[in-house]
């Protein structure tokens, strides 16, 4: 990780009283707009700096616009929810639950609604909604928020007369003073958005370390279909055909150097590059990370259409529909019998088999159309880069972080929120629970550490 170089600054005590603050917040995302407003609220002066010309650019993004909120299945599942490094989660998630952030946000003029598996959603159905209100309270506040500034370097130098350190802080054009610095810069995930990496440089340079950087939430891109059905792709032009063709509530898995890995479940859409939906792209933080493309055959990606039977039973029920429907082409009794799209039915037959009738199927054949039914296998091409993934995998090592403050153990006064430390959640709202309950604690402590 390089470190942002920088010439000697100005003593902090030199700079002008206007642009001391208790607290400087950097990036204005959903954490820290949250650690904002919760500093300023618990009595601090606050200064916002945001690299880009406006805040929460990745926010408005969430839910396809719509912004899963949170989840009301918190904290009945965190463990699995945000994988090894749940427990961290306890104490902020305790202090701010997701029933507290909907009420937070009602108070705001955001009336939100449950909808399937917990997830919460603004009646507005969209996330300006959101992004509007958080700038509204930040403004009635007294937040100071500074646009188009990026920071280049965040130093704790000498003390002031009642012996607290002081931090240094430059954008490109000004320089800063604050007692407590708070670092929600996000990962290195749509670095459009301004998630591009820039807080693991300013974390390391107060003396954390940084994990290694993987996609979590991201598309997987996929070479070619299996070699178990290697006629698929010629006689189907499957690769034009499936996109964009959605299987709802599927299970997949990976099976990596022929070993069944992760599993998951739930709607896969096919795209002109791979797959996508959360039963992709829950399974994308666990591809072997590599810059490179992988062997044919060492990673793949595994499709079963029917979780909820047993080979033996779609092999029953499949038989039972062929009998009583001897004249019926395959491709039209596979979505039939088990509530097929029509083109979904390429996945499982060859071109060959699509055009026959039930009678004229072998036994040999019914039983691979079966296996694929129940593991459908293509080829994972590479590793999802990280920069069109939805969140980073990685980022500042929590060990170095306290829970219960998101203080720094290393580094007194800094703090953290939000992606730019090693946590990321499934998707459905867990990843937004992390930012506002990590920057309310952050935000809150920054302010009575000042």
């Amino acid at each position: 990780m390089t470190v942002p170089l920088s010439t000697k600054s100005e003593d902090p005590m030199s700079i002008p009283r206007q642009k001391h603050f208790d607290v400087i917040v950097i990036g204005a995302g959903p954490s820290g707009m949250m650690a904002s407003f919760s500093a300023s609220e618990s009595g601090a002066s606050v200064l916002l700096l945001e690299k880009k010309e406006r805040p929460g650019k990745k926010l408005l993004l969430t839910g396809h616009g719509r912004c899963n909120m949170t989840n009301l299945r918190i904290p009945h599942n965190f463990l699995e929810a945000y994988h090894e490094n749940a427990r961290f989660l306890t104490s902020s998630f305790h202090a701010f639950p997701p029933e507290e952030v909907r009420e937070f946000f009602r108070s705001l003029g955001v009336p939100s609604h449950e909808e399937d598996d917990g997830r919460i959603f603004p009646d507005s159905q969209t996330s300006a909604s959101v992004c509007d209100a958080l700038e509204r309270a930040l403004s009635d506040a007294g937040v100071k928020v500074q646009y188009s500034s990026p920071v280049t370097y965040v130093e704790k130098d000498s003390h002031d007369p009642e012996g607290k350190s002081r931090f240094l802080v430059k954008t490109e054009n000004e320089e800063y003073s604050s007692r407590a610095v708070i670092l929600c810069t996000g990962g290195k995930s749509f670095p459009h958005t301004g998630s591009e990496g820039d807080g693991y440089a300013l974390a390391v340079g107060n003396g954390h370390t940084v994990t290694s950087l993987a996609p979590a939430l991201a598309p997987i891109l996929l070479s070619s279909f299996s070699d178990s059905s290697p006629d698929r792709r010629e006689d189907c032009g499957a690769e034009f055909t499936l996109a964009g063709i959605t299987l709802p509530d599927v299970g997949t898995y990976l099976r990596i150097d022929g070993k069944k890995g992760k599993s998951a479940r739930g709607d896969l859409l096919f795209t002109h590059q791979g797959v996508s939906g959360p039963a992709a792209m829950r399974l994308s933080r666990e591809l072997p990370v590599n810059t490179g493309k992988y062997p044919a055959g060492k990673v793949q990606f595994v499709i079963d259409m029917l979780p909820d039977l047993r080979e033996d039973q779609v092999e029953e029920k499949l038989l039972c529909a062929m009998t009583e429907n001897p004249n019926r082409h395959m491709k039209r009794l596979l979505c039939e019998t088990f509530h097929l799209q029509e083109k979904a039915a390429i996945l499982v037959l060859s071109g060959e088999t699509m055009d026959l009738s039930a009678n004229e199927v072998r036994k040999e054949v019914r039983k691979t159309i079966v296996r694929n039914l129940k593991a459908s296998a293509f080829d994972v091409e590479k590793c999802t880069p990280v920069d069109i993934a939805y969140v980073t995998r990685g980022g500042v090592n929590i060990r170095e972080i306290s829970p219960k403050t998101m203080g720094s153990k290393i580094t007194e006064g800094l703090f953290f929120a939000g992606e730019v430390m090693d946590i990321d959640g499934i998707s459905g709202g867990y990843n937004l629970q992390h930012a506002w309950a990590s920057g309310r604690a952050a935000g809150k402590a920054a302010a009575e550490y000042v």
